[in-house]
């Protein structure tokens, strides 16, 4: 039995491999193609208005991936249950997926300068329906993560297949965020299908009790990822929505594109390679999880420094080749955002590996909206001052703080467990 789930973990392991890869890679391999095809002024707004498309798919999921995908694993052998559960959380979504057009639709007519903007807020929404109909929760709760891997690599692949196809000037930016959507909303209708035909998942009407619980199960988590997930956009937001230079949100567009997707790399081997083993230690006690987290931590602070060094380092060559002769600009703004991989994987490690693994979730929430509170201020304050590198600036400072908040109390409940232990020991 012990082989047997080791293998099964082994092989989600290397599903979920495929599943980042698919998620960051292939999108950052598109990136010289789109800027150069639309240019810096269509690049920026393309970036920005996704960028706003995806505050509306962060309510759409509400968290599920979480919190259904744990009802799912606890009901996965209950075909009644599963089936009750998976169109329940189906029927949320749909909900939500109408609430952020009733509030998109209005807000994108507002927003637009033009008649074409309108369509490419549209176009970019619409990627929307695909995330309501996905049922990755479902794949992750029955730990069938092939399914889940394959279809965003199809996804991905066949969004950048039509992006090289479709895109073909500075004309084409609402045709660009429509074939980006629309793999979304095929992958979605297809693995929904494959689970109704293939994994036989009973057909149920609502249940409002189950959707009611589900919605209390998924609250508090969808509010915590809120903060810490707005973080990190508001830079484009509110340097996209200010009256700079377009010119320049082109630019600052093109660097934060380079570095997100950098961050979202040097994160996955973080998560993959530490996560599992900590949480082990901390099973086994919590001494040897506290020792094993002052070594991993080390480890990260090293590993997350030499990403930013060589961030900085490589800064030009990186937008040359990513973006183009174009994008020269972007270069200043890239190695404005060089310490984000130490301070952004940091402050994530002490936060997730160090808070969340001592259960201490509600110190993590505050400091989420202390950190965002703070970023937001001075995002704002910044960008009036010293333009957009200013927001890069401001997000470096919003990080620093928490990770100087979240050590002082990672370090205060770490020492005071080692010194309960200890005092025990001598006590024996």
């Amino acid at each position: 039995m012990g082989n047997n789930e080791n293998k099964k973990v082994v092989k989600n392991a290397v599903w979920l491999t495929i599943f980042q890869f698919a998620n960051y890679i292939i999108p950052m391999l598109i990136i010289p193609y789109i800027s150069h095809k639309l240019g810096v002024l269509n690049f920026g707004k393309v970036t920005y208005i996704q960028n706003i498309a995806n505050y509306a798919t962060i309510l759409v999921n509400f968290s599920f991936e979480y919190s259904t995908t744990k009802e799912i694993a606890l009901y996965k052998n209950d075909r009644e249950k599963l089936g009750q559960i998976f169109w329940n959380t189906i029927t949320i979504k749909s909900v939500l997926l109408l609430v952020t057009a009733l509030i998109f639709i209005p807000y994108s007519i507002a927003a637009a300068n033009s008649q074409e903007e309108v369509t490419m807020y549209i176009a970019a929404w619409i990627i929307n329906i695909g995330w309501c109909l996905y049922p990755s929760w479902y794949f992750q709760g029955t730990e069938k993560m092939g399914v889940m891997s394959i279809t965003n690599f199809l996804i991905k692949l066949t969004g950048a297949i039509l992006i090289v196809t479709c895109v073909r000037s500075e004309n084409d930016s609402s045709t660009y965020l429509v074939t980006y959507s629309l793999p979304y909303i095929l992958g979605a209708v297809g693995t929904l299908y494959y689970c109704i035909k293939k994994e036989n998942v009973i057909t149920k009407s609502p249940d409002k009790e189950g959707i009611i619980y589900l919605l209390k199960k998924s609250s508090p988590i969808f509010i915590a990822n809120l903060f810490s997930s707005i973080t990190p956009t508001l830079a484009l937001t509110l340097v996209g929505a200010s009256k700079l230079n377009p010119l320049d949100i082109g630019y600052f567009s093109g660097a934060y594109k380079i570095i997100f997707a950098i961050l979202a790399i040097t994160n996955v081997p973080v998560s993959m390679a530490i996560f599992p083993k900590l949480t082990r230690e901390f099973a086994q006690s919590k001494e040897a999880g506290i020792r094993y987290f002052r070594k991993s931590l080390i480890i990260v602070i090293a590993y997350s420094t030499a990403i930013s060094l060589l961030t900085y380092l490589f800064a030009p060559l990186a937008v040359k080749i990513l973006l183009g002769a174009r994008f020269l600009m972007s270069i200043e703004y890239l190695r404005a955002y060089s310490t984000a991989p130490l301070l952004c994987t940091t402050a994530l490690f002490l936060t997730v590996q160090g808070l969340y693994a001592m259960n201490r979730q509600n110190i993590a929430f505050a400091i989420s909206i202390i950190t965002l509170t703070v970023c937001f201020t001075l995002t704002n304050g910044f960008i009036e001052s010293i333009g957009a590198q200013g927001a890069a600036y401001a997000y470096l400072i919003a990080e620093a703080l928490e990770i100087a908040i979240s050590g002082s109390i990672v370090h205060y409940y770490n020492n005071k467990i080692l010194t309960v232990s200890s005092g025990k020991q001598k006590e024996s």
